[in-house]
């Protein structure tokens, strides 16, 4: 893959713009290399940090997220209580 095509670099402007844009960032978990990356910049711009689901290795590099969320209906009780 060339990093340097149009298509490439396009959707990288998007991804970036968009993380920019946004309030907080909600991680999915299971996730690759790529999400774990947009979560960091995330955290780096001053976002909130979320994920849900499980994961298999206690890694201190989670202690971005304000929360990880072991289900959806965890997730759902959360915000329910946000005002």
């Amino acid at each position: 893959m060339d990093l340097k095509s149009d298509t490439i670099q396009t959707i990288f402007k998007y991804d970036m713009e968009g993380l920019k844009k946004s309030k907080n960032l909600l991680l999915v978990l299971p996730a690759g290399k790529s999400a774990h990356i947009e979560a960091g910049v995330a955290y780096g711009l001053g976002k909130k940090c979320y994920a849900i689901g499980e994961y298999d290795v206690t890694d201190y590099l989670y202690l971005i997220f304000d929360k990880i969320f072991a289900n959806e209906d965890e997730l759902i009780e959360f915000l329910k209580n946000i005002k």
